[in-house]
């Protein structure tokens, strides 16, 4: 398989290219170590656990933002090609290791994804945990903000920050409550454009985009979020 792989020093870019052998199941992070290990000790990278849990590993294959530890490399190739770069919307700080205190401390903290507690915890069912199950899902790989458009056109948008918020605003020991959609409103939720592709590109198949529809129009009716036209119109219209 060729693999070509975007990198960067600090000062410029380039493309290096290499051919290697890999089995069926080779992920795309079992290509970057063996390349790392036999043929370019200098190439960095983010991983961990191996086992798509801990979300460092996101990258970009052939346009797609993935997990590295997770995809096989010929799910991804082109004409036995696959191209891998860094994400698309954080500063790279050399090859595929990008600068996440944007995403992770500035922008993600500003949502207060934490739980504030009740004094008196009322009884919880399954059918209570169900609501917000797949929210507990996320590992903060960042792909959805990676994929968002709406980033480029406003630097405080981050649709994590909704993944987050849906998920206490649903817990009924959670004693914030409604300020959750106050908070949506202060982390601009009305910047989504509703394109769906923070769902459609989730490794944990989040509801991305749901969420964000259902706190917004939520907000909408209660005169938390301001009435105003926007997106490609899914569930809001032109």
């Amino acid at each position: 398989m060729i693999v070509k792989i975007k990198r960067f020093d600090g000062n410029t870019e380039r493309i290096d290219t290499f051919d290697i052998d890999i089995e069926e199941r080779t992920t795309i992070l079992e290509v970057l170590e063996k390349i790392k290990n036999y043929f370019e000790p200098s190439l960095s990278y983010r991983a961990q656990c191996r086992a798509s849990i801990c979300g460092t590993c996101a990258v970009k294959v052939n346009d797609t933002h993935i997990l590295a530890c997770k995809t096989k490399a010929k799910d991804m190739a082109k004409d036995n090609t696959i191209f891998i770069e860094p994400v698309s919307n954080l500063p790279v700080i050399k090859d595929l290791v990008v600068e996440q205190s944007i995403f992770y401390i500035d922008k993600l903290k500003k949502a207060k994804p934490w739980f504030e507690p009740k004094e008196q915890f009322e009884p919880v069912y399954p059918k209570d945990l169900e609501i917000y199950d797949k929210e507990t899902d996320c590992i903060l790989c960042g792909i959805c903000y990676n994929v968002c458009p709406a980033v480029n056109t406003d630097k405080e948008f981050s649709p994590i920050n909704f993944v987050k918020i849906f998920r206490f605003w649903k817990d009924k020991n959670d004693k914030l409550q409604d300020e959750r959609v106050i908070i949506a409103n202060e982390n601009h939720i009305t910047s989504c454009i509703h394109c769906k592709y923070c769902s459609l590109s989730c490794p944990k198949n989040i509801p991305v985009e749901t969420d964000i529809l259902q706190i917004e129009f939520y907000g909408k009716q209660k005169g938390y979020i301001q009435q105003q036209n926007q997106g490609f119109g899914f569930g809001f219209g032109f």
